[in-house]
């Protein structure tokens, strides 16, 4: 079995965004996905140094890596496109926009990546938190619930973090249905939503029946999966046609994820075609990876 993961993040999931975050974790990542059978691997950067970083490691592993360069759609100039596909990016990643998704003052970065070819991978939904009020610390100790002067510290440090953001920001600007309005205007650009919009599934699945190249990834953890299964949305609701794989996880859980996802594969019924175009051949496509 082979898989294309499209959706995974530079760094040691605890320190995403600093500076030390990738000490040591390339080679982790090359070995993680070895044992997990992933034979391609979509890397995310962040606003500045943070691509370069990412620029630097798909000059290390060429053949395992496609770079995605986030852009910051409020704050970048439609010029970074260009820039970004002539450093070796093949595609884009945006959340945490001002605006909704297709708030028109976003169609310029929209209109140079149709032209280029350079598929975006949008955040949809909910956008997660240094705290998981579901789970807490089961997961991840650093994710354990504050209480007291640890919970007042929370509070303030995203009070001081929200100030330095445009009004605007919100999980509300990135709902799958705005990536309809995308489709409908750039309907050559390969858009791939994340967590299958979690957790607006229904939209997320409506939306990539009608839209010849948006897809939906089934990152999310746990949580997600439990919903799509137990929601019985893949065949009924969404084709596998319109699905590609992402981990979104932990390197120390890449292999329980894919092998999760494949149990679950099984148990639903889906043929090894069917299966293969989830976790290889859409993304190849999507990507243009030669011998989808």
């Amino acid at each position: 079995m082979r898989v294309f993961d499209v959706h995974v993040h530079f760094g040691w999931w605890e320190k995403l965004g600093q500076r030390d975050s990738g000490d040591g974790w390339l080679e982790e990542l090359a070995a993680a996905a070895s044992e997990a059978g992933i034979v391609k691997v979509a890397l995310i950067g962040w606003p500045g140094w943070g691509n370069e970083l990412v620029a630097k490691a798909l000059e290390k592993l060429p053949d395992l890596l496609v770079g995605l360069a986030m852009v910051n759609l409020d704050e970048d100039s439609p010029k970074v496109v260009q820039e970004y596909y002539h450093q070796g990016f093949t595609g884009l990643k945006l959340i945490n926009p001002a605006r909704n998704y297709d708030d028109p003052a976003y169609f310029r970065f929209y209109e140079r990546a149709e032209a280029l070819g350079m598929p975006i991978l949008f955040h949809t939904g909910v956008i997660g938190g240094p705290v998981d009020y579901l789970v807490g610390g089961d997961e991840d100790a650093w994710k354990a619930i504050p209480q007291g002067e640890a919970e007042e510290r929370l509070v303030e440090d995203l009070r001081n973090k929200a100030r330095l953001a445009p009004y605007g920001r919100s999980s509300a600007r990135m709902q799958p249905i705005y990536l309809d309005t995308i489709a409908t205007y750039f309907p050559k650009l390969y858009m791939i939503g994340a967590h299958l919009g979690w957790p607006d599934y229904m939209t997320a699945c409506a939306v990539a029946r009608w839209r010849p190249r948006l897809f939906f990834d089934i990152s999310g953890g746990d949580v997600v999966q439990r919903h799509i299964l137990e929601g019985g949305y893949i065949k009924r609701e969404i084709r596998p046609e319109k699905l590609v794989y992402g981990s979104d996880c932990d390197l120390r859980r890449l292999k329980d994820n894919v092998q999760g996802w494949k149990r679950a594969f099984d148990e639903l019924g889906l043929s090894e075609e069917e299966q293969d175009l989830i976790f290889y051949r859409n993304a190849a496509r999507i990507f243009g990876v030669e011998g989808e």
